[in-house]
C-alpha cells in the first residue's frame, strides 16, 4: 500500500491556490496564506489544512482513509467572511474527485462528512 497522504494533501492545497473564489480572501501564489502550520502573526483571513490518516486492510485491497479539515479564520465582527469562504471551499472540493490529479494513488471518494 502507498501512503497516500503527501499526495493528497498536496493536491488539495494547489486546489485551493488556483481557486479564485478562494484566492479573493487568502491571496495567491507564494504569499497566499493557505497553511498546514501557521506561522505567528499572520495576516488575516487565512485557511488551515489539516489530515489523518488511517490505513485499512480487506481480503483482496489495502488503502488509506484521509480525513481533511479545511479552516477558514478571519477577524471580522461576524461571520460573513469565513462563512463565505467556507462555502467555496465546499464547493471547489465536495465530491470533486475528478478535478483532482494526484501524483501517486487515487482518490475514489472526496465528501463533507458534515463535521464541524
Amino acid at each position: 500500500m502507498a501512503d497516500t497522504y503527501k499526495p493528497l494533501l498536496k493536491a488539495i492545497i494547489a486546489k485551493l491556490k488556483a481557486a479564485t473564489s478562494i484566492i479573493a480572501y487568502v491571496g495567491s501564489g507564494a504569499s497566499s496564506r493557505i497553511y498546514t502550520n501557521v506561522p505567528q502573526d499572520t495576516t488575516f483571513p487565512y485557511i488551515r489544512v489539516n489530515m489523518t490518516s488511517e490505513s485499512f486492510d480487506t481480503d483482496d485491497t489495502t488503502g488509506m482513509i484521509h480525513h481533511v479539515t479545511v479552516q477558514a479564520f478571519s477577524r471580522k465582527p461576524t461571520d460573513e467572511e469565513a462563512a463565505t469562504i467556507r462555502a467555496a471551499v465546499y464547493a471547489l472540493l465536495h465530491r470533486q474527485e475528478s478535478a483532482f490529479s494526484l501524483d501517486s494513488g487515487t482518490l475514489f471518494n472526496l465528501q463533507y462528512d458534515g463535521i464541524g
